[in-house]
């Protein structure tokens, strides 16, 4: 039913208008009356009427008037117009206020019948259109999370195309701002679990997307959605310097999963870029960091910063059989790297090239060996250095079999090599951190942190680093030579327990003495007696 109300300063007229049709059988209602209209722009305001019928001659307000100000506050309601008075002028007034209907008195019930029908229609038809409209909304709003989950899939996969971007992200990209932005991947390794199945899989992937989600809830630049079973966080920063708390808040994810989940969690974080359409870039590096956990402690986030050459140009060449070489020479073990090489040469066979068409093939497989040699040190002459001639080698050579073999010798080396320049690195970073321990174990303000700075690194790759190479924390590395130095100064000097607490590098005297209780379990006053008696 649709409210009508009808005004007309004669009692009698409004009376007859209200009882010359049946009013609810059309889908009407009549729900108020006024005599002009002034009266008749309050009562409006307070039914709120679908449909206002108006006589022009009224006191005080009349209907012309009355249509014209109703029309500013209630612009979706049909106002009909009728008159005693046929007259061009009010007709064409009467349409330019937007007036749906403009018929004269006396009023005829057939007239006025067909009038309410096609208005019926008209309203029918725009309720239509805006339970449609509401429909559409609540289907966006309901939606809007997975168009925004898939709008972000397509920017790290490089799918949507740069001049686009900022057309969609008005659309499913609010907040989603910054000068620098970086993707984290955080992943679930099952490689130890072979006991769990798909569904026990799934399930915990879910858990830690929820646990992702609700551990960075207050970071409102962090954007979490779930990719393939693991999950993706988006950083967008002000400042560059944002990526290591970035980096730290993954790496808390990581710890805090494994205990909670009871499964090893990796985080790898990709370069930072400075433009939405190159989060591909930053994507594929984090995959790259994601990958190392093969090869160094799980359970902490890395970054591509701390495990790749500085200023290492990205890969992006399209062989996904050359990729994987290229993954298998940096963290693979022998027996991967030579079927992933194997694999290769298989396709190219597969493929129904010439051999002509193979060696161009290969050769350009093998610049994209020279390129990650060259990104990590090594002399491309080192490499060359086992060809007379890389051209007329190929030239000449008959054997697809040859050319594997030629090719494999050439990928071990680069292998090897990098190993040792990665072996040697370490050792180098991890010396260089003794060496600063020992000058400066002295000084109460000495952090990991502190050392982390000097040495370029982030605090959480280096913690990794040094444990697994010395077996011990920064922290129990710093204290065990502190106590080495307090014994010895307790052997050697007469300075009291106190001052030597102070020389080593504690503040606080009696934190010393627990120190040093725990790990001798004896005081450092009863330790000098016991050495004197």
């Amino acid at each position: 039913m649709y409210n009508v109300m009808l005004v007309d300063d004669e009692e009698e007229v409004r009376i007859a208008i209200e009882k010359k049709i049946n009013w609810q059988e059309l889908g009407f209602i009549v729900v108020a009356t006024a005599e002009n209209g002034r009266d008749a722009l309050d009562k409006a305001l307070e039914y709120q009427p679908d449909v206002v019928l108006t006589d022009i001659n009224m006191p005080f307000l009349n209907g012309l008037e009355f249509a014209k100000l109703l029309k500013e506050e209630l612009p979706a309601t049909k106002v009909v117009i009728f008159s005693g008075y046929d007259e061009f002028e009010y007709a064409k007034e009467a349409i330019e206020l937007s007036a749906e209907e403009y018929i004269l008195k006396p009023i005829d019930a057939d007239e006025l019948y067909k009038v309410f029908s096609r208005l019926k229609d008209m309203l029918d038809d725009e309720l239509d259109k805006r339970r449609n409209m509401e429909t559409l909304e609540r289907y966006y709003q309901e939606s809007y999370p997975l168009f925004r989950e898939q709008f972000l899939i397509g920017l790290i996969e490089g799918h949507i195309e740069p001049d686009r971007i900022d057309e969609i992200i008005s659309d499913y990209g609010e907040g989603i701002r910054g000068e620098f932005y970086a993707v984290g991947i955080i992943k679930l390794s099952f490689e130890n679990n072979a006991n769990l199945n798909n569904d026990k899989r799934r399930l915990l992937s879910v858990s830690l997307n929820q646990l992702t989600k609700e551990r960075l809830s207050n970071h409102s630049n962090y954007y979490v959605i779930n990719y393939l079973g693991n999950v993706i966080v988006l950083g967008c920063f002000e400042r560059e310097e944002e990526y290591e708390d970035f980096v730290l808040d993954l790496d808390r994810i990581c710890k805090l999963s494994a205990k909670l989940l009871e499964v090893p969690t990796t985080a790898g974080v990709g370069t930072t870029v400075s433009g939405l359409k190159d989060l591909f870039s930053s994507f594929k590096s984090a995959k790259e960091a994601c990958a190392y956990r093969l090869i160094l402690d799980e359970n902490q986030a890395f970054s591509i910063k701390d495990l790749e050459p500085k200023g290492k140009a990205l890969n992006l060449f399209e062989n996904d059989n050359v990729n994987h070489i290229l993954k298998q020479i940096k963290i693979g073990e022998a027996d991967e790297l030579s079927l992933a090489i194997h694999e290769f040469f298989i396709n190219l066979s597969r493929n129904g090239m010439s051999l002509y068409q193979m060696k161009l093939s290969i050769l350009e497989a093998y610049f994209e060996i020279i390129k990650l040699a060259k990104s990590f040190s090594i002399n491309e002459d080192e490499i060359g250095g086992m060809d007379k001639d890389i051209f007329d080698f190929l030239d000449n050579v008959q054997s697809i079999d040859e050319i594997e073999f030629w090719f494999s010798q050439r990928c071990f080396f680069v292998k090897e090599t990098i190993n040792k320049t990665r072996h040697d690195s370490t050792s180098m970073l991890i010396d260089k951190a003794k060496e600063f321990i020992r000058e400066h174990y002295a000084e109460s303000d000495l952090s990991v942190d502190r050392l982390c700075e000097l040495l370029n690194v982030s605090p959480n790759y280096f913690s990794s680093l040094f444990k697994k190479t010395t077996g011990l924390s920064f922290v129990t590395y710093l204290t065990n030579l502190r106590m080495e130095k307090a014994v010895w100064l307790l052997d050697n000097t007469d300075e009291k327990a106190y001052i030597i607490a102070g020389m080593i590098g504690y503040d606080e005297p009696n934190y010393f003495s627990y120190v040093f209780k725990k790990a001798y379990g004896i005081s450092p006053s009863k330790y000098r007696q016991k050495k004197e008696n």
